[in-house]
């Protein structure tokens, strides 16, 4: 019996590393390069739904040619907020590879999304690119993106 249970706790801790090991928390960072016109990023992907939630947020600052970038899948309206967000972004709204609006996106000293302001797509889009304020500029709706996973 005893034999019986030291197996069953070790099966039973392998299971729980294995969970814990995938859990959204050690989600691997992958990488893309964005070029959107004339401009590039290196950006991060934010694959799972805790790295799309938390966005940019909680950092210290975005270096410039960097960002992130959303794909949702499918077309359809998308919010963005700006919770705990410690600078200013500029966010490019794309659906089927082409830019279909841009905004620059004020921060919000609050921690909840409830509290702090919404920007709603224009359209339904499927993917957003958020880079640092005011390096968008350039970018007129209709600009053609294109997405290049990085190794």
């Amino acid at each position: 019996m005893q034999r019986y249970s030291r197996m069953a706790a070790a099966a039973l801790l392998a299971v729980l590393l294995t969970v814990v090991g995938c859990s959204p928390a050690s989600a691997k960072t992958t990488y893309a390069a964005v070029t959107i016109g004339s401009l590039t990023y290196r950006v991060e992907l934010a694959q799972t739904a805790d790295q799309q939630r938390a966005g940019l947020g909680n950092r210290q600052t975005l270096p410039a040619g960097t960002g992130m970038l959303f794909q949702f899948g499918s077309l359809s309206e998308q919010q963005v907020w700006m919770a705990g967000m410690r600078f200013p972004l500029d966010i490019a709204w794309i659906a089927d590879g082409r830019v279909v609006a841009r905004d620059t996106l004020a921060t919000c000293a609050e921690a909840g999304e409830s509290a702090c302001p919404r920007w709603t797509s224009p359209s339904p889009v499927d993917a957003l690119l958020e880079v640092p304020a005011h390096s968008l500029g350039s970018v007129a709706p209709g600009t053609v993106v294109t997405v290049e996973e990085l190794p």
